[in-house]
């Protein structure tokens, strides 16, 4: 980091990182130090390290016995797996005293976990003896915990590794005081091992539990391979290694490069004591999304995009010297004798942020060179988690200013990539950091894979995306896009076979659609596939009537562009007369019926009908007239398609006339009836996944499964961690409403001169960012802490909008 002219820097760095940071996993003591007993301390300055090449690192196989644990309401299960005198002890503490276990049960389940781990089970005749006991209190199975581990260990003398996998290590390790004797190495644990069903649930827990046993040697295995690349004591590592190595990495990369550790505790880096205010106007980092809504009724195509940051960094210098160098500043390296001038001067972020970045840069080389030249899965870990790692407030070493300069540099190769798919002859219908979906421009799927690949292998050859990886994911026969959480289609078949009329798949994810009653969501989703799926149908009988014309001819047909656009033309002729004649009559019946089902009712009934399909953040202007409400969804919706919007709006007006509304009324104007917000960055303390959490349109989230959506995982999301997160957003974008800039209504300049009344030109001055936008955003954070419960973030948003 850019050194300051006063300060105390590095006071919060952790001792013991310190010292794995100097000595790492292997050390040699220096010859100048004096001769003393074991007992002794000793001085850092006398341990110098040794690589692991020099000095080997648990060569040797190392005994160990595992301990697993799970605990709900009383109930809780313990296992010891001893592997040196092939015993596993599985005591079951159950209040209830039902008895589910048997041996034979558990050497089955332990058996099936080997196979599907390819693991070697012991052979039968010499196999693993199991035991199973029952108590009624946690104290009592602690104990026989206890007496196992102390006949193992009057058994089996020499090094052992305690390896344990529980909710809480602190508090098993107070509960049986044998394990002091044992250096300790600590599993992350799933917390939805702890969730027990009411009946049945030993069965359910054994068979977790003999799964992770029958994974404990190959996990401390792969431990020991991690310590000695990482360089650090095996029983160190904190829960989460990924971000724990590379911080320790980037750690000695910025010690060899002669910087100081800006180390902290509270995400908010420590530069000496001296509070930095820029940081009062920096709004938090948000992920650029691209949304081109519209019919797109030839073949796309989803790209899942892969390694864009590590790109981003590795890319940093050309990118920074297309801009001129106003994203990085000038290298000094390159100019060691050029004078520093205006050394008072503040220098902006990233300026600041510069000379670690490079540091940083340097680091992910040598990992990338480790994962292409020799394979290591762990330097490949850390490019796959680099973006994870810089925006986690749980690293060491997070410095918001370095992720906001990577996040500058990742937007511009993001920029720069979609233009180069537009070169390429492709439309872009969606894209984030994530994924892009494009449109191929073709009818045939064979040649829009053909085309597919024909873009990657030249997107491939560019040198600015020569670490980007992009997968194809999905393809599909068309399209209908309004945005990421609102589209529908024909998806289409790997195999190339283009299904019959009766086994097509039409896919309807409308988020909208959730809004209206339950009775008119159905046909709400009814008339839309049928939009999507009546021009395709036309498509591929006008294809089959072609090339059973073209089966005498044995030469290949050529395909133009006026020939295609000729049968483009055809089939929106033919969808503009669906839509005066089948459309029109459905949706006219559709809407009479709405009517007369809602005039049945009473007037108490008619509101819990319509607002029983609102979920909770629904806007409250929308519960009205249901039939009303089913015509503007479903006309948004039908005049994505820009060839036939004109004879969309035609039925519209026809519609609205049958319920009394006018054409231009704001009443009939379609908005998005849930405005939402995207929490990015949400990390699973688990399995590490980084994914982003749209708090009002996730089903998941919107009943309360706070919890990661990987299927072999399941870890539940720690709501308080984003409370706070969420928490720190709202404070933030108050703080920046209070500082914002002025800007003049006429020439629409910031406002410069303190004083001044008026712009140079006359023009009179108003905020930049109006108060009834920042009202409305703030609501959302409302209903978000309302609907989810949380209270401190409800308190501070009803403050803030002055609710009493």
């Amino acid at each position: 980091m850019q050194s300051f002219d006063q300060g105390i820097y590095e006071t919060k760095v952790p001792l013991e990182f310190n010292a794995i940071l100097q000595i790492g996993c292997v050390c040699k003591v220096d010859k100048t130090a004096k001769k003393r007993n074991i007992q002794d301390a000793w001085s850092l300055s006398e341990l110098h390290m040794k690589t692991t090449t020099e000095c080997s690192y648990l060569e040797q196989s190392i005994s160990f016995f595992y301990l697993y644990h799970s605990i709900s309401e009383g109930r809780a299960i313990y296992i010891g797996y001893f592997p040196a005198s092939r015993t596993i002890s599985v005591v079951v503490v159950n209040p209830y005293q039902n008895k589910d276990l048997s041996p034979s049960f558990l050497e089955k389940q332990f058996r099936e976990a080997c196979q599907a781990l390819s693991v070697e089970p012991p052979p039968p005749r010499n196999g693993v003896i199991f035991k199973v006991d029952y108590v009624g209190y946690i104290k009592d199975a602690e104990k026989i915990l206890q007496r196992e581990i102390n006949e193992y260990r009057h058994e089996h003398h020499g090094p052992t590794i305690a390896v344990i996998e529980c909710p809480n290590a602190q508090s098993m390790k107070s509960g049986i005081r044998a394990l002091d004797d044992f250096p300790c190495v600590n599993i992350p644990s799933n917390a939805r091992d702890s969730h027990y069903q009411v009946l049945g649930w030993q069965q359910v827990a054994a068979k977790i539990g003999m799964q992770r046993c029958a994974a404990s040697s190959q996990w401390l295995n792969d431990r020991i391979s991690l310590s000695r690349y990482a360089h650090v004591p095996v029983g160190n590592f904190e829960l989460d290694w990924l971000v724990f190595t590379a911080d320790l990495f980037f750690s000695r990369a910025l010690h060899d490069q002669q910087q100081v550790l800006w180390i902290s505790d509270d995400g908010v880096p420590d530069l000496g004591g001296i509070n930095e205010e820029d940081t009062c106007f920096a709004d938090e980092v948000r992920q650029p999304v691209l949304t081109y809504p519209g019919a797109y009724r030839k073949i796309t195509v989803e790209l899942k995009i892969h390694h864009l940051a590590v790109n981003a960094l590795l890319k940093s210098n050309q990118v920074n010297e297309m801009e001129g160098g106003a994203l990085l500043g000038y290298d000094q390296d390159m100019h060691p004798g050029a004078p520093v001038q205006n050394e008072h001067v503040g220098f902006d972020e990233d300026t600041a942020c510069a000379p670690a970045f490079r540091v940083l840069k340097q680091l992910i080389q040598r990992c990338l060179a480790d994962a292409v030249t020799f394979g290591n899965v762990y330097a490949d870990a850390i490019l796959q988690h680099l973006y994870r790692w810089l925006c986690s407030p749980e690293s060491k070493l997070h410095d918001p200013a370095l992720h906001r300069i990577l996040h500058k540099v990742m937007q511009k190769v993001f920029a720069l990539l979609l233009a180069e798919f537009r070169k390429l002859g492709a439309t872009i219908i969606f894209a984030n950091f994530s994924k892009v979906i494009i449109d191929t421009g073709k009818f045939d799927l064979s040649a829009a894979k053909a085309y597919c690949d024909s873009l990657l292998k030249t997107l491939q050859k560019r040198d600015l995306f020569e670490w980007i990886e992009l997968e194809p994911m999905n393809f599909w026969h068309s399209l209908l896009f309004m945005d990421q959480y609102n589209y529908g289609g024909i998806p289409a078949k790997a195999d190339d076979i283009i299904p019959d009329e009766s086994q097509v798949d039409i896919v309807s994810s409308w988020n909208i659609a959730e809004y209206l009653p339950k009775k008119i969501q159905d046909h709400f989703v009814f008339i839309v596939s049928q939009f999507m799926y009546i021009p395709w149908s036309y498509a591929q009988k006008q294809a089959a009537i072609r090339a059973s014309l073209q089966d005498g001819n044995l030469s290949t047909p050529s395909v133009t562009v006026a020939g295609a656009e000729n049968f483009e033309s055809h089939m929106t002729e033919y969808l503009k007369g669906q839509i005066s004649s089948y459309f029109t009559d459905k949706l006219l019946g559709i809407v009479r019926d709405t009517i007369l089902h809602m005039k049945g009712m009473s007037k108490t009934e008619n509101d819990q009908n319509i607002s029983s399909g609102l979920p909770q953040f629904a806007d409250k202007t929308h519960k009205g007239d249901a039939a009303l409400e089913f015509i503007k969804h479903v006309c948004a919706v039908l005049a994505l398609d820009q060839n036939v919007q004109h004879d969309v709006l035609v039925m519209r007006k026809n519609l609205l006339k049958f319920v009394r509304v006018r054409e231009f009324a704001p009443e009939a104007e379609f908005h998005d009836p849930c405005p939402s917000f995207n929490l990015s960055n949400v990390i699973c303390s688990y399995c590490n996944d980084c994914r982003e959490l749209d708090l009002c349109r996730d089903t998941a989230l919107l009943a309360q499964e706070w919890r990661c959506s990987v299927p072999q995982c399941g870890q539940p999301y720690d709501r308080e961690v984003m409370e706070n997160a969420l928490l720190q957003i709202v404070r933030q974008r108050e703080r920046l409403y209070h500082l914002q800039d002025l800007v003049c209504l006429r020439c629409n300049q910031v406002k410069a001169a303190h004083l001044a009344e008026q712009c140079a030109c006359a023009g009179p001055f108003k905020c930049k960012e109006d108060l009834t936008e920042f009202r409305s955003k703030m609501q959302i954070f409302l209903k978000i802490a309302i609907h989810q419960k949380f209270q401190l973030l409800q308190e501070c948003t009803s403050w803030i909008l002055e609710l009493r």
